[in-house]
């Protein structure tokens, strides 16, 4: 894949979260399509796309959204960073590995990125157990439906790699 073409997705990814997405909303979460790429492309495909997806498209967000520049970035490398981490432990469970990945991390993010946010433009917006919840459960759902998707872009690409050989 490459970490020029993930930069690219995650540009087109949250331009996509700002529009489209923020009128989605389950369980007064909406489905943050950057994170949820960046934990999956960090666990399926492999580190340097996750952080290539994770620093355009928490730039991205922040620019388009007015956020405090830097708040999402933050949060998103953070968890890139512990998506890598624990990657090698998830890989034993093949399938299910990016959702547990996704639903682990999306408590994180928001945690990492309110906190960010809130220290760098007062006042801090409130954190509720149950929207944290809500959003963890809205991601699984995306990540579950985008995850086979990416796993067999990877079958794919890795087959290319290997006939031009």
């Amino acid at each position: 894949m490459g970490p020029v073409f993930a930069a690219v997705g995650a540009a087109v990814a949250a331009l996509l979260e700002v529009t489209v997405a923020s009128r989605i909303h389950v369980a007064d979460a909406q489905p943050q399509i950057v994170l949820v790429f960046a934990v999956l492309l960090t666990l399926i495909i492999g580190f340097e796309e996750g952080m290539a997806w994770a620093f355009v498209g928490g730039l991205s967000i922040d620019l388009l959204a007015f956020r405090p520049l830097g708040s999402t970035v933050f949060g998103l490398l953070v968890v890139v960073g512990l998506a890598a981490t624990i990657a090698p432990v998830l890989a034993r469970i093949r399938f299910a590995s990016p959702l547990i990945g996704v639903i682990l991390f999306t408590p994180v993010f928001i945690v990492l990125s309110t906190v960010a946010t809130g220290l760098l433009r007062p006042p801090a917006p409130q954190l509720r157990l149950s929207n944290v919840l809500a959003a963890a459960l809205a991601n699984v759902i995306f990540g579950a439906l985008v995850a086979p998707l990416l796993a067999a872009f990877r079958r794919r690409w890795e087959q290319r790699e290997r006939l031009s050989r």
